[in-house]
């Protein structure tokens, strides 16, 4: 199953690609994670099957990646990613089938919650699936942190993460958004996750107002990119979706 790059509109065009379904029975956006682009594994591991059983897929770059790769420190700011998502979201509901899905995988998925909670959309959301989604966030500021964020920016292995936009993300409280979430949402967490604990996974389900299922993966780590991972989210999520066409 082949896909193609596209540009999608916006202040500054957004990188993409997409897995173009002819006879789709709707469209999916995958919102990939913090030190992540459209080029995600995960992603290009299940888009053949979510293509096969009838949607087109989307997956595509946010700004910050773009950015980064220039020789910037990685800035990341919730608002800016979740008016990013709104235009890509914007452009599937007008070029492709226009009921939507998303899927977000780790700060992806915090970033589709955010979406979900505070931005006012005009087309039909179906269902929103988040992988190993971190929901406190002062929490991984502080793990990705530890000594405190100073100074211009915060370095994380072979990353540089902008220190203002994690002062930032520090100080938005997901968790008490969560109840404002309006589309049925599927979790997907792993139970040996060291980066983001299955206890934030547990916290999102507590807080939901919504129908919702969750799986949690008895021996998945953070990245849940394991062969036997990445079937199992392949179930479930083509699972899901058959529930919300």
């Amino acid at each position: 199953m082949s896909y193609r790059t596209i540009t999608i509109p916006y202040k500054d065009p957004i990188d993409a690609v997409v897995y173009s379904c002819a006879q789709s029975v709707g469209t999916i956006v995958y919102s990939h994670g913090l030190f992540s682009s459209k080029d995600a594994y995960k992603i290009h591991q299940i888009a053949p099957a979510l293509h096969d059983s009838g949607y087109t897929v989307i997956s595509f770059s946010y700004g910050y990646t773009r950015y980064y790769t220039t020789g910037n420190a990685l800035t990341i700011e919730l608002p800016q990613c979740a008016d990013e998502l709104n235009a890509v979201l914007e452009y599937a509901a007008n070029t492709y089938n226009p009921n939507l899905h998303i899927i977000g995988s780790s700060m992806g998925g915090a970033i589709a919650l955010y979406y979900a909670a505070t931005v006012p959309y005009i087309f039909p959301l179906k269902s929103l699936s988040l992988i190993a989604t971190p929901v406190h966030l002062n929490h991984l500021v502080r793990a990705i942190a530890p000594q405190g964020v100073s100074g211009n920016y915060v370095t994380v292995g072979e990353y540089t993460i902008d220190a203002q936009s994690l002062q930032q993300m520090n100080t938005i409280n997901l968790i008490k958004l969560i109840p404002r979430v309006d589309i049925p949402v599927c979790i997907i967490h792993g139970q040996n996750d060291d980066v983001v604990p299955v206890a934030h996974a547990h916290d999102i389900q507590k807080n939901l107002c919504v129908p919702h299922t969750m799986h949690i993966i008895p021996d998945g780590d953070h990245t849940l990119t394991a062969q036997r991972h990445v079937e199992l989210i392949l179930q479930y999520i083509v699972s899901w979706l058959k529930l919300h066409p």
